[in-house]
């Protein structure tokens, strides 16, 4: 009989530890280290722009100062954004709102990620652009200005407007696709009539820019749309 004893009092013992070590659990499951909560604010930002067209967004949380130490919540934690989703530099608010409330400030950055054609090497002003001093790399839409270029094989051929660096992200404003001079193809399209003439660019002129171009059959200056490299197009 005390054999089963003894192996009753050693079962209780085993089970109330399991149970004492759920409990704990439990109550560790509100302390939140200040990587965990850099953490839960990272994941609720990215779901806050987990949207198709935000595909090329870059999100940098700073991690909160572990010196801060341990917090702890009996309640859901609460995340918001100071300030509207599209401010660049903003700050996520992870608010506890128990009977012992407390909250938090965690910076963050947001910023929009293109694909961007960029140099291999520096250019001097009226360089003709060739695909090997041409790359495409991911950068951050702030360090862009201007309308980018798009497409590498539209710029081929098209003369720098001013000296460029190695690096530099190329844009349709450092670029003159019909320079002043330029012999150009002019495409004429009337209902549907299709004719091609030549001319001479009378000023630069960069993608949909509208310039001045002598007409070298007919001898008259007339207004185009740059197209391409060397091609304006009139439509009547």
């Amino acid at each position: 009989m005390k054999k089963y004893e003894n192996l009753f009092k050693q079962t209780l013992t085993c089970t109330l530890l399991f149970f004492s070590h759920i409990v704990v659990a439990d109550i560790d499951s509100n302390i939140y280290s200040p990587s965990e909560l850099t953490r839960r604010a990272e994941i609720w930002i990215n779901q806050q722009l987990a949207m198709p067209q935000q595909d090329d967004i870059q999100i940098n949380v700073s991690q909160l100062d572990e010196r801060i130490g341990d917090k702890e919540c009996q309640q859901p934690l609460q995340f918001l954004l100071s300030q509207p989703i599209t401010q660049r530099q903003n700050t996520i608010q992870i608010r506890c709102t128990a009977a012992t409330s407390w909250q938090l400030y965690v910076p963050v950055r947001i910023d929009e990620v293109v694909q961007a054609v960029v140099l291999t090497q520096n250019l001097t002003t009226g360089s003709s652009i060739t695909a090997t001093m041409l790359n495409t790399e991911s950068r951050e839409r702030r360090f862009t200005r201007g309308s980018l270029v798009t497409n590498v094989d539209q710029v081929i051929g098209a003369k720098t407007r001013r000296s460029l660096s190695v690096g530099q992200i190329l844009t349709l404003q450092d670029l003159c696709l019909v320079c002043k001079g330029d012999v150009v193809t002019i495409s004429i399209s009337n209902n549907g009539l299709n004719v091609a003439a030549t001319g001479v660019a009378q000023s630069d002129g960069s993608l949909g820019d509208t310039i001045s171009v002598l007409n070298r059959q007919s001898n008259r200056t007339i207004s185009a749309d740059v197209v391409a490299v060397n091609q304006v197009s009139i439509i009547f």
